[in-house]
């Protein structure tokens, strides 16, 4: 996340086996950082900030859903599960950390996009930070409602 500083980000993208990029919030970006990451995940602001198209890109479209786009190509699209929104602070952190975890567990990139944006959605629906984040039980739950 860009909430560090370039330094931090350059040293974790050169430094690990496996690095994804959540390019918020919206700043400029060494390239490189963008080329050595497997995964970056934008909104519609951040995608404007990024110095290059990413091979792989989540693009969330807030209560729309997410985009999976690959070599700018979409692969995989997931709506929004409707909820009541009364806080979105944390509702981009949840669907990154549920879409990168999704992905590294192995499921498919549809399953992967609907998880990330069902973990978002119930972030928005709680106020605050850390407490508004839900569990897999209740990412779960709610995609078997």
């Amino acid at each position: 996340q860009l909430e560090i500083s370039d330094e931090t980000i350059v040293s974790a993208a050169e430094g690990a086996q496996r690095f994804f990029l959540n390019a918020a919030p919206a700043r400029a970006l060494p390239a490189d950082v963008v080329r050595a990451a497997e995964l970056v995940v934008v909104n519609r602001y951040e995608l404007d900030s990024l110095p290059e198209t990413p091979s792989l890109l989540a693009l969330t479209l807030g209560e729309e859903g997410a985009v999976l786009i690959e070599a700018g190509a979409e692969v995989a699209r997931a709506p929004a599960p409707r909820v009541d929104a009364v806080d979105g602070t944390a509702a981009g952190d949840a669907f990154t950390a549920c879409l990168v975890v999704s992905l590294l567990e192995g499921r498919d990139r549809e399953e992967a996009l609907r998880r990330a944006c069902a973990a978002g959605a119930i972030a928005a629906s709680r106020p605050g930070a850390q407490p508004s984040l839900p569990t897999a039980v209740e990412v779960d739950a709610m995609l078997s409602a």
